[in-house]
């Protein structure tokens, strides 16, 4: 990646989730003294601030600093100032963490911000969410509910999107609560048999389109939207209506809260991973590689497929959200979409509803190989969360590090090793040596 060592970018407009923005005239830089921005517990980080103004080094200006553990807790306040084109201020945490600095500088009469993180021995992180004694039953209650509705797959070839190489299929299977669950598949020229490729798109209205990219390269490809709307036969148009129609009561990822029977995401597990045993019982799939991979929402699909569905056989999640949604009890920011909210009688049933859905507590049944990204200044999948679904994870692993990333597709060097790692997965590319086993045991489930 091309990040200077260790410092972290906050422009002066807002970041929208996942997709880059032109940057503004002036942009406030927040650097950590080491280049990975790692630290031991009681080592002391010292941060510098710059700040820059249309390219021009500002050289006075008020600074202000709130600490915090990963945007939960406060861990006070700092004021200093630019003397010289930068300021210095300190911060240490005496517990395995993210000290996140959110940096204010006054210049020529308005408030400019910068963010800046360090981590404390981040691999020790733990997670607050609790593994409930009944969660392999839930799940598997939810499985036999789904098996007893029929599967009623139905296709619609799509001719525009047919190559030489691959046909494109819209898809679609019957779900729980008279729904459907909707996607796209590519399916190689050819007898077979082939490995398989699977994604969940990121938070947002679904997949556009058939995954191609795999589809070229000689791989059955799918990926299949969370929503109960089909993606496809609507336009992009309809698309967008119909995804502003679902959201008009509030954000669809709080839909059914508290009830985990109704939780939107329930049904969406559920029907992923009914299309998932689809695809393994195809006559042209290889039964040897199965590789999951996505961002986002589609990150926490990633871990949540890994450890309940046996056909995948290793996931690529980049800055996974629905980890650790119980954060909060650590005094530490839970993951996207940060379902424990309400007056404390409502966050009690939340929490209580959300450790059924929560990708550490799917990351603990992972048996196969696992890469992962946090973002340090991630303020939609906070790091600490990530490293707390990493940590249960007892199969081998990688996670890889943005010092400078907040909620993004390229966090730290995870992109490029993803581009080698997940062909020598799907068995068309040698094989990368991919992960590093755990420095640490696993808690037990």
């Amino acid at each position: 990646m091309r990040f200077a060592p260790a410092v972290a970018v906050f422009l002066a407009s807002c970041v929208c989730v996942l997709a880059a923005k032109p940057k503004p005239p002036v942009v406030v830089t927040v650097l950590t003294d080491r280049p990975d921005a790692v630290y031991t517990c009681g080592e002391t980080v010292t941060f510098t601030v710059s700040v820059k103004d249309k390219g021009v080094v500002v050289q006075t200006g008020e600074v202000s600093v709130s600490l915090s553990l990963d945007r939960g807790r406060s861990l006070g306040q700092q004021e200093t100032a630019l003397k010289n084109g930068s300021a210095v201020f300190t911060g240490t945490l005496d517990q395995p963490g993210f000290l996140r600095a959110s940096v204010r500088v006054k210049h020529g009469g308005k408030t400019y911000r910068g963010l800046g993180s360090a981590g404390f021995e981040p691999e020790k992180i733990r997670p607050a969410t609790t593994l409930p004694d009944d969660f392999e039953s839930f799940w598997e209650a939810g499985r036999k509910r789904i098996a007893a509705i029929p599967a009623d797959y139905r296709e619609r070839r799509i001719e525009k999107k047919c190559t030489a190489a691959y046909d494109s299929f819209a898809i679609s299977f019957g779900n729980i609560d008279g729904t459907r669950i909707y996607g796209f598949l590519c399916v190689p020229k050819g007898a077979g048999p082939f490995p398989a490729w699977v994604s969940v798109p990121g938070a947002g209205p679904g997949p556009s389109g058939p995954p191609t990219g795999y589809a070229a390269k000689g791989c059955l490809t799918m990926v299949i939207s969370v929503h109960a709307y089909d993606v496809g036969s609507l336009s992009r148009e309809e698309v967008a209506a119909a995804y502003k129609e679902l959201n008009k009561s509030g954000i669809y990822s709080h839909h059914g809260a508290p009830d985990p029977e109704k939780y939107y995401f329930r049904r969406a597990i559920l029907g992923v991973d009914r299309a998932i045993d689809w695809l393994a019982s195809r006559r042209d799939w290889d039964r040897r590689h199965m590789v999951i991979d996505g961002s986002s929402q589609g990150g926490a699909f990633a871990l949540i497929m890994t450890g309940l569905n046996k056909n995948i056989t290793a996931a690529a999640a980049n800055v996974p959200a629905m980890c650790d949604h119980a954060g909060a009890k650590l005094e530490r920011a839970p993951g996207w979409p940060r379902i424990v909210r309400g007056d404390a009688e409502e966050q009690a049933a939340r929490l209580k509803m959300s450790t059924y859905f929560d990708a550490v507590n799917f990351g603990r049944f992972i048996r196969v190989p696992v890469i992962m990204s946090a973002g340090f200044i991630d303020g939609t999948c906070s790091p600490s969360s990530v490293y707390a679904a990493h940590s249960v994870i007892s199969s081998p692993k990688r996670i890889f590090n943005g010092p400078l990333a907040g909620h993004q597709w390229n966090v730290g060097d995870y992109r490029p090793f993803l581009a080698k790692w997940v062909p020598g997965q799907l068995g068309i590319a040698p094989v990368v040596p991919p992960t590093d086993v755990a420095k640490h045991t696993p808690e037990k489930k």
